[in-house]
């Protein structure tokens, strides 16, 4: 059968005419369903958003207001239908500081997105399993949960990769920082100035210049030690505690920065240099897999499909083939033949043992 008939009618008139389901909707149906329902929402969410939003343009990133989310007001509501404990709660928390969302709706927006990720792949499947055929039930309700359990973690990923990123380029630049502090240090510049002018400088590593402006807006409130405790524990990483401690131990006790940074940076560079020869050196054993599943086949099928065609020509002898330019087709033995009648000397040290029909 061309179409499923489902058990809906349309009612025309006193005419009942029935409906008929293509087996292709089964499978592309659902998704577009899900990918229109979510396209709705957001254009829905982004329209209330931008109605309702204020203009800040001569207000400071980090002094505008917060904003309620992507989902707007529903954001905190759709946020509380996935409960957590306080311990998931308080590591997802500090997850997220280090992946350098600290805006104060990051959370909640998060837990929306997973919820709407997990609801709505379920009911469209839902929805879809009660229209088509019974035997297409269960591979929809399988299909539409596999989606679900998916599409829910596609948040928490990305929270994750962006953390990855972020701390990579941290890296990148941390040992160029350190040396620019270090100057403007030794130069006879304060603590707060020289972060200010190294933040100012670091046009190349734009996440490490809005750590440091945090970092010297947070000494200006408070303290240095309180700035620089909060520092290593946003980014949490160990090349940050050192400085952190190093920057510290120098600020308390009034002892000479320059040279203890400078050996800092000559330390990152150092490392740095080892890790990019460990990851170099893992390269052979990361083409391994490569090269056996991809390369080896095809390598094995041309070395060895000689030897194979010989050994079945010679398990198996068969005739060769030929075609005349009339287009005749004759075999060996026609050639043995042919050549006797023309009185050709034929050779028979194994020419006839090999070519006779």
């Amino acid at each position: 059968m061309n179409s499923i008939e489902t058990m809906f009618t349309t009612f025309s008139g006193d005419a009942v005419l029935p409906v008929s389901l293509d087996p292709s909707l089964v499978w592309w149906a659902p998704i577009a369903a899900f990918a229109l329902a979510v396209a709705v929402f957001m254009l829905a969410s982004y329209v209330f958003g931008r109605a309702t939003a204020q203009p800040v343009s001569d207000v400071d990133p980090l002094d505008a207001p917060p904003s309620e989310g992507i989902f707007g007001p529903l954001t905190p509501a759709l946020a509380a239908q996935l409960p957590e404990s306080e311990k998931e709660t308080r590591d997802f928390k500090k997850l997220l500081r280090t992946a350098g969302m600290y805006e104060s709706h990051s959370l909640t927006t998060i837990y929306a997105l997973r919820f709407v990720l997990l609801f709505v792949p379920l009911v469209t499947a839902g929805v879809f399993a009660v229209l088509a055929d019974d035997d297409y039930t269960w591979p929809i309700m399988i299909a539409g949960g596999l989606a679900a359990g998916g599409l829910s973690i596609v948040p928490r990923l990305y929270v994750f990769f962006r953390r990855r990123a972020r701390q990579r380029r941290i890296r990148r630049g941390l040992a160029d920082t350190i040396d620019m502090l270090s100057m403007c240090i030794d130069g006879g510049l304060g603590f707060h100035h020289s972060l200010s002018y190294v933040a100012d400088q670091l046009t190349n590593y734009p996440v490490l210049a809005e750590e440091l402006r945090i970092l010297k807006r947070q000494a200006e409130v408070g303290s240095i030690e309180q700035a620089l405790e909060d520092f290593s524990a946003r980014l949490d990483m160990p090349e940050i505690r050192q400085l952190a401690a190093l920057l510290g131990r120098g600020t308390r006790l009034g002892t000479q920065l320059s040279g203890s940074l400078m050996n800092q940076a000559d330390h990152l560079r150092t490392r740095r240099r080892q890790q990019a020869m460990l990851q170099a050196n893992k390269t052979p054993a990361k083409l391994v897999l490569p090269l056996m599943f991809c390369f080896a086949p095809a390598a094995l099928i041309l070395l060895t499909s000689p030897a194979l065609l010989e050994l079945k020509e010679f398990l198996v002898p068969t005739d060769g083939v030929a075609v005349s330019d009339e287009g005749a087709v004759f075999g060996t033995g026609d050639i043995v033949d042919t050549m006797r009648g023309l009185n050709q000397e034929v050779p028979t040290s194994g020419l006839e043992q090999s070519f006779q029909p």
